[in-house]
């Protein structure tokens, strides 16, 4: 592997992580797509194992970066979920289950929960609220 194309990979990888393109969602894609075709260069399963897992482990960090804009932070997780089946042939039946839980827990916690406590929070504190109705 040349170390132009490292230096792009890594280049490609910050700007994914970092959100330097939050407006352009081809850069996550470009990522992705850089880190499958690193991966199949290498001959040692183990190196194999590490190049993907270092894309999804990206990936799950930047969808956990609450500086980031939510958008870009979801399509992070959108590209989670594509490399679940990944996943499941990398990992063994336990590992993997132990990951999607994972996976599963950071995106409740980073978008559901904080949303529903948002939700309840505008609501408590509505101007409306203390707006009593008219018969």
């Amino acid at each position: 592997m040349s170390f132009r194309y490292c230096f792009t990979f890594s280049a490609v990888e910050m700007s994914v992580r970092y959100g330097d393109s939050t407006t352009n969602d081809d850069i996550i894609n470009c990522y992705v797509h850089m880190g499958l075709e690193r991966a199949k260069g290498l001959t040692n399963i183990v190196a194999v194992r590490n190049a993907h897992m270092r894309v999804l482990n990206t990936l799950i960090e930047t969808m956990c970066d609450h500086c980031l804009s939510r958008v870009w932070r979801k399509q992070c997780y959108r590209y989670i979920k594509r490399l679940m089946p990944l996943l499941y042939e990398m990992l063994d039946p336990q590992r993997y289950q132990q990951k999607t839980q994972e996976i599963q827990t950071l995106y409740t916690f980073y978008f559901e929960e904080h949303q529903n406590s948002k939700q309840r929070h505008n609501s408590q504190h509505s101007p409306l609220s203390s707006i009593k109705k008219q018969p």
